[in-house]
């Protein structure tokens, strides 16, 4: 799913007052100076949506964890504020003064930086356990007490809401997750874990553009919510079908029972895994009983036109007849009927135009037509016979069908139609017959001898005229076959195109995807430089790539995604990551093999 390609929250304690005149983007971090054993949290924020953040490349430090990506906005006052931040937790590799350097983020066209931020990097320092005191130190707080895990992200509800529970088949089925909230429960950041692979339905996935935080009921209380994502299922098969859940990991804020200098509660952030659960539904078949011959599968609600640009040509000259169903359904999964025409009207392939929007409340809408190119070649007057569009109506449970008008094509200029053929009828179809003949004379037609023609002997030459160029071709390919370095690199190849299409085929299996990519970069390299797996270290690669002159940006981002396939076993990579990873893997292959040839 698209929308997993970053890791977001969304902050639903908003208490900012402040309205920003204009674009401030800066970095902060939680402490300046840091033990070589500490971690130091390191933010990158915007009061603007911008978009295309790019980090530094942190390489002082090693990153812990991160980017955990936030937005907040609040309206106080009829104010509006906005805030997105990107944080990272890092951990210092050397002692010293390090440098955190610049960030940037692109708003409306324009490219802002960040100010680089330096960390003073010390000995290795033992923390104590903190004690807080109330506001205005009056009492000290009694020591935190250990948290039940039963309280732990408790009032967070992950919520797969189904539109309909008992389709028909091919019927649309929309799937809306929402994440609940209530108004004493809060968290940092959320990661996808499992994405549904929707068994047995075509999918479309309808892309939330602004998470807008709403208020809305869950079991009958009040609470904050927001959507992830809309999906419109359509069931491919009949009887009980699954939908796979949606699983997210949350860093979750739970009370520690402590307070802060100035009264405020402390928190705890911890991670929790939530889910949608499987849900169910139940695909009822479509009922055989009065289906119409012509019923190609449309199912919803629909109106069928068919229109011609215009009824009065001249021969050659070209008429445009559109045939459009509009409404509600299945509307990419069905065909159109087709127009019958007389001969005399030369008919063309059509062209298809859908125009299909999909929303919670109804699927999928919109319209679906075929527009047809019509030349008449000869003067009359030409009928297009009526259309007939049949589809299973939902809401009555029955099927119905549309009939459109008959066209009249009146050709008023061009060559007359030849005699003896019907001038409005189908030319193909008509039953029509010429005068029969039942009288005829014969002649004896004399037998050419074929053993004394010159077919005879030209067959008879020609086996003998093959016989150098089978011996030539036999050298070649015995040649070939001792080729052995060069049959090797043809097989690389082979093997690469074959991965690098296996991993297109598996986008959304990570191991499986990652797998196949590796592989198509590793026999990639053993066709362009005769190496084997063994000798594909990063720094041999560098090497010999350098020796065939490859560009340092290409050689760079050849080693990046090969190691973003080795590691990918061990980090959690969306479905929108690997799309990613696809495209920078064919395009630097792509930039490789043009400097290969060069």
């Amino acid at each position: 799913m698209k929308w997993t390609a970053q890791l977001f929250s969304v902050l639903f304690l908003l208490v900012s007052n402040v309205l920003f005149a204009q674009v401030s983007f800066t970095a902060q971090v939680s402490r300046n100076s840091i033990g070589i054993n500490q971690r130091v949290e390191v933010s990158f924020t915007i009061n603007e949506d911008g978009d295309n953040f790019s980090p530094p490349d942190f390489k002082d430090f090693s990153v812990v964890s991160g980017p955990m990506h936030s937005v907040s906005q609040s309206w106080v006052n009829g104010k509006t504020s906005f805030r997105k931040s990107y944080s990272y937790f890092l951990a210092p590799s050397k002692k010293g003064t390090l440098t955190v350097g610049a960030a940037s983020i692109e708003y409306k066209g324009t490219i802002y930086r960040t100010k680089p931020i330096t960390i003073t990097v010390g000995d290795a320092v033992k923390e104590e356990p903190r004690q807080s005191q109330g506001y205005g130190g009056y009492g000290r707080q009694p020591q935190q007490e250990r948290i039940n895990p039963e309280n732990i992200g408790q009032g967070i509800h992950l919520v797969a809401e189904v539109s309909k529970t008992n389709p028909y088949l091919n019927e649309p089925v929309s799937v809306v997750y929402k994440l609940y909230v209530s108004h004493q429960a809060g968290f940092k950041s959320l990661n996808v874990v499992t994405s549904p692979k929707y068994t047995n339905f075509w999918n479309h996935t309808v892309q939330v553009k602004d998470m807008e935080v709403k208020l809305g009921k869950f079991q009958g209380k009040e609470y904050r919510y927001v959507v992830l994502q809309n999906t419109v299922l359509l069931p491919q098969k009949e009887g009980k079908l699954t939908i796979d859940p949606l699983e997210l990991e949350l860093l979750v804020e739970t009370p520690t029972g402590r307070y802060d200098f100035f009264g405020y509660p402390e928190m705890t952030v911890s991670k929790k895994i939530y889910s949608t659960g499987t849900k169910v539904v139940n695909v009822k078949p479509l009922p055989l009983e009065n289906q119409p011959d012509n019923f190609t599968g449309a199912v919803g609600n629909y109106t069928f036109d068919v229109k011609a640009n215009k009824t009065t040509v001249k021969a050659n000259e070209t008429i445009e007849l559109t045939v459009t169903a509009n409404g509600k359904g299945n509307l990419q999964l069905f065909t159109l009927p087709k127009p019958l025409a007389p001969a005399a009207l030369e008919l063309y392939d059509p062209e298809l135009s859908e125009k299909v929007s999909n929303n919670i409340a109804s699927g999928m809408e919109g319209s679906k037509s075929e527009k047809y190119v019509i030349v008449p070649q000869y003067k009359g007057q030409y009928t297009i016979k009526p259309m007939s569009f049949s589809y299973f109506d939902t809401a009555s449970k029955t099927y119905k069908t549309i009939t459109s008008q008959e066209i009249v094509i009146d050709v008023t200029e061009g060559p007359e139609l030849p005699q003896n053929t019907p001038k409005k009828e189908d030319l193909s179809n008509a039953d029509v017959f010429q005068e029969i003949v039942t009288t005829t004379t014969f002649e004896q037609k004399k037998a050419d001898d074929f053993f004394d023609s010159k077919m005879f002997y030209a067959l008879l030459i020609a086996p003998l005229a093959l016989i150098p160029f089978l011996i030539l071709g036999y050298r070649r390919q015995a040649s070939k076959r001792n080729d052995l370095t060069g049959n090797r690199i043809r097989n690389n190849n082979k093997l690469a195109k074959k991965y690098l299409g296996e991993a297109k085929r598996k986008l959304g299996d990570k191991n499986g995807f990652y797998e196949a990519l590796e592989r198509c970069l590793h026999n990639f390299l053993k066709a362009k430089l005769s190496i084997e797996t063994s000798e594909m270290s990063n720094e041999n690669i560098r090497e010999l790539l350098q020796q065939r002159k490859i560009q340092e940006e290409n050689i760079q981002q050849f080693i990046d995604i090969k190691s973003t396939c080795e590691m990918a076993r061990y980090s959690q990579f969306d479905i929108t990551s690997m799309q990613n990873d696809f495209a920078k893997a064919l395009d630097v292959i792509t930039n490789l093999e043009k400097q290969f040839k060069s």
